[in-house]
Parts: structure tokens; C-alpha cells; sequence
């Protein structure tokens, strides 16, 4: 009986000891990751970096006068619950993009509401303004060039080019099917950027922001720079544990789901 007891607790020593040994193991693992692997609180600093930068490109767009979308938490829901919807159905994006317009317009949103002729129509006035006056000449690509550019993107970005170099690659190509993209001077961009702005706003009454051309790259630049960091992110949850990348995918869905709760 007392050799039993003694069994007993031996089992209950080694129980406790292992459990010990474990939390202790996963709680070193969440703080510094195992090995080279990233920590579940690398990804989180990551991801809150990501959020911090959003809120800085915000900032800048309603310093500079763009009044930005403010939606309540029901209208979040609505919108997300539209667009999971239509997924179901088998809605293609150009069918998602209409349904949201039309949501957003329903909650006061002041979104132009172009028709697909108008906005062809705008693409085609674009299209001969760049051909008559800065020398562009655009030609229409087969399937098979279509395809083989998209594949070239795919296989640049795999090789972590930037997005300069991909630009230039494609451009490339696209000048090797017959069509011509003229480098621009600044001021050509900047001129070009007006005349776009002021057809929109005489020819469709659209009421779009002034802004200056160190504003646009200012914009421009915080983007590109969020883009990195999803990047990075991307490839921080690639090499992360299965633990750590289950801990932050949850956290991440509990956070995102008391955003559209409105908490």
C-alpha cells in the first residue's frame, strides 16, 4: 500500500515537472521565438507597426483635405457581411466593387457614380491625350502576352524585386510588342496629372482633392512603405512556429472582430 502511494505520487511529481517544463518551453517560445523562428510578439509588434503606418497615411490624407470614410460599426458589418455574401455566390470583383458603391452611397458617402460607358469613355480620353500629346502609342496585347507579362510579375516579385524594377521589366515587354511608354519628365507628370483632374471634375463634376506634387509622393512613399511591411509580415508568419502563427492568427481574428462590433 505504501509502495503504491509512493507510485502514485512519483506519477503526480513527473505530471507537475512536465507540465512546468512545457509552459515554460512555449511561454520562452512567445517571448523569443525558437531558434531563428520569429515570437509571437515579433509578429504582433509587426502588424501593430502596420496598423500605426495606416494611421499616419490617414492623417496626412485629412491634412491635406481629403475627407476620409467614417463608418459605424453596423455599416462595417453590412459591408463585410455583403461582400462574404456575394463571394458565396460566386460574384466576380467588378460585381463586389458595384454592390459596395451602391452600400456606401446608401450610407451618405459621397462616391461618384460612374456608369461602365463613363468610365470607359474616361480611360479612352486618357488614352488619346497621352497618344497626342506626350507620344505614347498603345497597342492590345494578345492573351499570350498578357499571360506571359503576368508571369514575369509573379516571377520578379518571388525574387523580391522592387516595384521600380518590375515597372521597367514590364514596360520593357510591353515595348517589345510594338506599344511605346515615353519616360516623363517631372513636370510632364505633373501637367499630366492636372489635365486628368480637370477633365474629371468639368466633364463628370467630380469633386476630387487639389494636391500639390510633393503631397501625391508623400501619400505615394507611406504606401509603399505599408506594402513592405505586409511583406515582411508575410514572411515573418511563413517561418513561424505553428504555435506562435495559431496565437497570432487568433488574436488577430478577435481583434478585427471587436472592430466591426465597434468596440
Amino acid at each position: 500500500m505504501k509502495n503504491k502511494g509512493k507510485k502514485i505520487l512519483g506519477m503526480v511529481l513527473v505530471v507537475l515537472i512536465v507540465g512546468t517544463i512545457g509552459a515554460t518551453t512555449v511561454s520562452a517560445m512567445d517571448v523569443s521565438g525558437w531558434g531563428n523562428k520569429p515570437s509571437f510578439k515579433d509578429l504582433k509588434n509587426k502588424w501593430l507597426e502596420i496598423q500605426d503606418a495606416k494611421q499616419e497615411i490617414r492623417d496626412m490624407a485629412e491634412g491635406y483635405g481629403i475627407d476620409l470614410l467614417s463608418l459605424t460599426g453596423e455599416q462595417k458589418r453590412e459591408i463585410a457581411q455583403t461582400i462574404h455574401d456575394l463571394k458565396k455566390e460566386g460574384a466576380n470583383r467588378d460585381e463586389i466593387k458595384d454592390a459596395i458603391i451602391d452600400l456606401l452611397i446608401d450610407f451618405g458617402v459621397n462616391i461618384p457614380d460612374l456608369t461602365p460607358d463613363q468610365r470607359a469613355e474616361i480611360r479612352t480620353k486618357i488614352k488619346t491625350h497621352l497618344q497626342d500629346s506626350y507620344g505614347f502609342i498603345f497597342i492590345e496585347l494578345t492573351v499570350e502576352q498578357k499571360a506571359y507579362i503576368k508571369q514575369t510579375i509573379i516571377e520578379l516579385k518571388k525574387q523580391k524585386a522592387t516595384r521600380e524594377e518590375i515597372k521597367t521589366a514590364v514596360v520593357n515587354l510591353y515595348e517589345s510588342y510594338g506599344g511605346i511608354i515615353p519616360r516623363l519628365t517631372d513636370a510632364e507628370k505633373k501637367d499630366i496629372h492636372e489635365w486628368i483632374v480637370t477633365m474629371l471634375e468639368t466633364d463628370y463634376g467630380l469633386d476630387l482633392p487639389n494636391l500639390t506634387r510633393y503631397q501625391r509622393e508623400a501619400l505615394k512613399n507611406k504606401k509603399d512603405e505599408i506594402r513592405e511591411l505586409q511583406k515582411e509580415l508575410k514572411e515573418m508568419l511563413k517561418d513561424a512556429g505553428f504555435f506562435t502563427k495559431y496565437r497570432f492568427l487568433r488574436y488577430l481574428r478577435r481583434h478585427i472582430t471587436s472592430i466591426y462590433l465597434g468596440n
